[in-house]
């Protein structure tokens, strides 16, 4: 009798020991599965320019974008800190997966219309042991300037009022509170103002979101041109500035408002990478605001 109760103890004891190592195989391969690492940005873009964040599959976002007056032309405070010299740019972006975003939008500055696109590549992972440690986004746009040909009495072509933007979106949230961004960036534009301007503009974007509360962030977005920093501005012996933004994010439920100064009115990248005029010496600056609101149209359950 004694034997037998030995030999089942030992049985089971076996058999725990088994499960035990099958339990930890199980913790282990878990571990080995990565996750995505989501909220890199507060919102679609860090300031003007683009960020790798894209809006939810069946989610549409609406932005306004709005820039005031130079500060430098204000010294008075005639026109109240630029106020009553005010820009805009209404837009809608929408996902058509998690992946892909749709976006079209207006602007008051040459009556540009914009479409665009954008697509996650490639997502930043950690936790496991086959992390990706950045994030890949593809975005491009096309723009069409409505405004009158300045000699409509010549042979004026549609296709000259078009212009053209592609970029790579590398991104790395590098601490819950750190986000630091790089965007390889292309313009190509129809048409110029002087045979000897270039039609391709090629810049460096480089981008940080540094969090400040819960629900505030600190952004700062510079996008050095690599080629054409000979071009003049028309009618001027001035050459056009590189774009410089710095502002803040402020969530607030379903809102993000982000408040900022530029020296940029344009609010679409083809216009703010090639076609900057401020200068931050001379307070050739703008404040500005950004506000978005996202509808949802996913009517399916939530799993």
């Amino acid at each position: 009798m004694k034997k037998n109760i030995l030999f089942i103890a030992m049985i089971l004891m076996v058999n725990f020991a088994w499960a035990q190592d099958d339990l930890l195989d199980m913790l282990k391969a878990e571990n080995t599965v990565s996750s995505p690492v989501l909220a890199t940005f507060k919102g679609t873009r860090i300031i003007t320019g683009q960020s790798n964040e894209n809006i939810a599959k069946k989610h549409l976002n609406f932005l306004i974008l709005h820039r005031f007056g130079e500060l430098k032309d204000d010294a008075t405070y005639y026109s109240f800190l630029g106020i009553d010299a005010a820009t805009v740019r209404l837009a809608l972006d929408y996902g058509i997966t998690d992946k892909l975003m749709v976006g079209v939008g207006r602007s008051s500055v040459a009556k540009i219309y914009d479409f665009s696109v954008k697509y996650k590549l490639f997502q930043q992972t950690s936790g496991g042991n086959k992390n990706f440690p950045i994030a890949v986004s593809y975005y491009g746009n096309m723009g069409v300037n409505t405004t009158t040909f300045a000699d409509p009495t010549r042979d004026n072509y549609f296709t000259s009022r078009l212009n053209f933007c592609n970029q790579l979106i590398i991104s790395k949230k590098v601490t819950p509170g750190i986000s630091l961004q790089i965007t390889p960036t292309f313009v190509h534009r129809n048409l110029v103002a002087k045979t000897s301007d270039p039609n391709d503009i090629i810049a460096l974007g480089l981008g940080g979101s540094f969090k400040i509360t819960r629900s505030t962030r600190f952004n700062i977005e510079y996008y050095p041109r690599l080629t054409g920093r000979d071009e003049l501005i028309p009618n001027t012996k001035n050459n056009f500035e590189d774009y410089l933004a710095v502002g803040v994010d402020i969530e607030t439920g379903g809102h993000v408002f982000q408040l900022m100064f530029s020296n940029s009115t344009y609010m679409y990248e083809q216009g703010f990478v090639a076609q900057t005029t401020g200068k931050w010496s001379d307070f050739g600056i703008r404040l500005g605001f950004n506000l978005s609101r996202t509808f949802s149209f996913d009517n399916e359950p939530k799993k």
